[in-house]
């Protein structure tokens, strides 16, 4: 029964995705600034890749930056909004840019394929982050790098208060903590994690302009719940007054997201100590020193 509702939120995740493609780049400033400021750590991570993946890739506008930096690298976009691939396939043309329409948490690449994962605020979408870094880690090579970007439990913290207002459903999703993040990583055997956060606000000058943005963004979609939403006028009222309780001195309201920023690395095998799928490390015999 589980598997049934995630496959249905999943395609709902789909569908608010590919509906929001056209809009998406008007309106995701605060993704492509977290993108940004993603793609600069790399300025102090020297790696060469030859085949990087954008998880997550939605419109390319994060492919293209990362096809400037490396040049010669071949980039798999894949995402699992047909609606995303469609438009990063007739906006960014290019014969080192391929298209997977594709769910990440049952990445269709093979085994040590990729050099570089690059996510950009996509791995909140997953059901399973345990799963989906621990895919990540099958299909990248001894020693690649895993980059990301996501959200942590204080994102929409006024919209979640003012709807708990009068109102004790699920209608924000929750996020993992920066530590939960980095303990999943060692657990899936990365190597050396590192994990930072940092707080961005945006402001509105309404709460119905906020949940429009939302919408425009693909966003508003809730794992493990169906919101009722705001089907009526006396609903949107109770919000409308309830946020405005976060009503900055400027006569605002702030929106805020907690974004964590990642990165880890794949081990490189030894020669003399190879791990099976079981974790079972082998070490050939005549290796073995005795003690007399």
């Amino acid at each position: 029964m589980e598997l049934k509702i995630s496959h249905t939120i999943k395609q709902q995740i789909a569908r608010n995705f590919s509906r929001a493609a056209a809009t998406y780049n008007q309106t995701a400033i605060l993704q492509q600034e977290v993108g940004s400021r993603l793609l600069e750590r790399l300025d102090l991570i020297k790696i060469d890749p030859k085949i990087i993946l954008d998880m997550g890739s939605g419109t390319g506008f994060h492919a293209e930056a990362l096809a400037k930096r490396y040049p010669t690298a071949d980039i798999l976009q894949l995402d699992i909004a047909k609606g995303m691939i469609d438009f990063s396939k007739e906006s960014l043309p290019s014969a080192k840019q391929h298209y997977v329409c594709a769910d990440g948490d049952y990445c269709p690449l093979k085994n040590h394929s990729i050099d570089f994962v690059f996510s950009n605020c996509a791995l909140q979408w997953f059901f399973d982050p345990q799963f989906v870094l621990a895919e990540m880690r099958r299909i990248l090579k001894p020693g690649g790098l895993l980059l990301f970007s996501t959200y942590g439990p204080d994102t929409l913290k006024e919209l979640r208060d003012s709807y708990a207002a009068f109102d004790a459903g699920d209608f924000v999703n929750t996020f993992l903590d920066m530590h939960d993040i980095g303990d999943l990583c060692l657990h899936a055997d990365y190597s050396d994690p590192v994990m930072d956060m940092e707080t961005l606000t945006l402001t509105y000058k309404d709460v119905i302009t906020l949940l429009k943005d939302l919408k425009f963004m693909g966003s508003q979609t809730i794992h493990g719940a169906k919101p009722r939403g705001l089907a009526t006028e006396g609903r949107f009222a109770r919000l409308q007054k309830a946020y405005e309780l976060h009503l900055t001195s400027s006569l605002i309201l702030p929106a805020t997201f907690e974004i964590i920023y990642g990165h880890a690395w794949i081990p490189l095998e030894s020669p003399l100590h190879r791990a099976d799928n079981n974790g079972n490390i082998y070490i050939p015999i005549e290796h073995i020193q005795y003690l007399k």
